[in-house]
């Protein structure tokens, strides 16, 4: 990542370590303005009033590439451009291939390039903790799948890896798109509840809507829409 930028695959790199530098010395502002000037053409969008807060999420399981670098340089000129954060998230929930070194690793690369957090696991934050292993260590998540829980939008499911591996390798093969078949989704509660009292291990999925469709309108693409059971399954 630190070697000399060459054209025109990691152009857009040099542009952001140009413009990292820039912001060290008080001269964001006007190079942000020149390479957003085209985003600002667009037609508005209403959104709701308050300070603008983007955010990267790497995931620490390799080195930074040029994929990810262009995501955070985007979200970066977003934040810059309204005056405001640009928070990093890091997604390290992948204990088999997360490291800290690669964590370190990414958020240096990230700092060579100019793109300084405002937020984040190196510079703290009023909405930490920044690494979601931690978040999750906390209880915020379990205490919001309780209440998915309790209102019927969210179920437990049983099923081992080995079991959805086979689900998976099965719609493969019969050319369907892979998705979970809902096993667990209407499931007798009093062999939950044994499984529970077991301490059997499970996964809370959402209860996607069945037959329900999903319209938005996408700023590059304008309207579309797709049918959530059948895309995404729960």
């Amino acid at each position: 990542m630190r070697a000399a930028c060459p054209a025109p695959l990691l152009s857009m790199l040099c542009v952001a370590r140009a413009l990292g530098r820039a912001a060290t010395s008080g001269g964001t502002a006007a190079g942000v303005r020149a390479i957003s000037s085209a985003a600002s053409r667009r037609p508005a969008v209403l959104m709701e009033e308050g300070p603008t807060r983007t955010r990267f999420a790497p995931s620490p399981t390799g080195s930074l590439h040029v994929g990810g670098a262009r995501t955070a340089l985007f979200s970066w000129l977003k934040a810059k451009q309204d005056g405001g954060d640009f928070l990093i998230r890091v997604e390290d929930t992948d204990t088999a291939r997360s490291t800290r070194e690669s964590e370190e690793s990414v958020l240096r690369d990230l700092a060579w390039l100019g793109l300084h957090h405002d937020e984040g696991p190196q510079a703290g934050g009023p909405k930490g903790p920044y690494r979601q292993s931690e978040r999750m260590v906390s209880g915020m998540y379990a205490e919001l799948a309780d209440k998915l829980l309790a209102s019927g939008h969210a179920y437990r499911c049983f099923c081992t890896a080995e079991e959805l591996e086979a689900k998976r390798a099965a719609a493969e093969a019969a050319g369907e798109n892979p998705k979970y078949d809902g096993t667990w989704r209407d499931a007798d509660p009093q062999e939950v509840e044994r499984r529970l009292a077991a301490g059997e291990p499970y996964t809370v999925r959402f209860k996607v809507p069945r037959a329900k469709q999903v319209a938005i309108t996408d700023r590059v693409r304008g309207d579309i829409s797709w049918d959530v059971e059948a895309t995404i399954g729960d």
